[in-house]
C-alpha cells in the first residue's frame, strides 16, 4: 500500500469513528445521559447548572450500574454535588442501591466523600410494553469543585462507590467505551466549561 492509500485509509477510518461517536452521543442526549443544563433559581435568582448522570466504565469493555453526573449552584461556587444514580428494573439486577460514598484515587491520591442525607428512591409507572417495573436510586456527595478539576485533568482517576452492595471500580479517564459510548468524563468537562464559563 503507498502512502496515497494509506492516508485516504486513515482518512476515512477517522471520519468513521466519529461519526459512531457522534452517533452514540446523539443517542445518549435522547436518552438524557450526560445533558448539561443551565437555569436560574426562581426563589433567589442563583445560578444553576446540571448536569444529568452518564455511564461509568470498569473497563473500555466494561460498564458498571452505577452513573455519576453532577449540581453547581452560584451560591456555592466553590462546591460542587457528585451525583450517583443507579437505575434497573425488576428483571435485571438489585431493584434499590443505597449510596454511602466515594473514594477517588486522583494520581495516586485518595480522597474519601461520604453521602450526608438519604439516598432518593423511585419508581416509575408501570410499563405495560415490557411489563417493567423500573427504579431509580440517586445520593450525592459535596466536595471541592477543585477536586472534580483535578479528576477530569489527571492521567490516571479512579473511583470506588460504596452502595449497600458493597463497592464498585471504576477508571474514571476512560472517555469512551469500546463501541464509543462516550462517559461521564466527556460530559463532566461540558459541565465544568459552562460553570467556568459563569463563574
Amino acid at each position: 500500500m503507498n502512502k496515497y492509500n494509506r492516508l485516504l485509509t486513515s482518512i476515512v477510518i477517522s471520519f468513521t469513528l466519529s461519526g459512531c461517536a457522534g452517533l452514540a452521543d446523539s443517542m445518549n442526549k435522547i436518552a438524557d445521559l450526560g445533558v448539561v443544563s443551565e437555569g436560574v433559581s426562581t426563589f433567589d435568582d442563583a445560578i444553576i447548572i446540571k448536569v444529568t448522570p452518564n455511564w461509568l466504565f470498569e473497563t473500555d469493555t466494561q460498564w458498571v450500574k452505577t452513573k455519576l453526573g453532577a449540581h453547581w449552584t452560584s451560591t456555592a461556587p466553590d462546591y460542587v454535588a457528585l451525583i450517583m444514580s443507579y437505575g434497573s428494573d425488576v428483571r435485571s439486577g438489585t431493584a434499590y442501591l443505597v449510596f454511602t460514598g466515594i473514594d477517588i484515587n486522583i494520581d495516586g491520591k485518595i480522597l474519601s466523600y461520604k453521602t450526608n442525607t438519604q439516598t432518593s428512591i423511585d419508581s416509575s409507572s408501570y410499563n405495560t410494553i415490557s411489563n417493567t417495573f423500573y427504579t431509580e436510586s440517586k445520593n450525592s456527595v459535596v466536595m471541592p469543585l477543585a477536586t472534580l478539576l483535578k479528576m477530569v485533568k489527571a492521567k490516571d482517576c479512579r473511583l470506588r462507590i460504596y452502595t449497600s452492595k458493597g463497592y464498585e471500580d471504576i477508571t474514571f479517564n476512560i472517555e469512551r467505551s469500546a463501541s464509543g459510548q462516550s462517559t461521564a468524563l466527556v460530559s463532566l468537562r461540558e459541565f465544568l466549561a459552562k460553570v467556568s464559563s459563569v463563574k
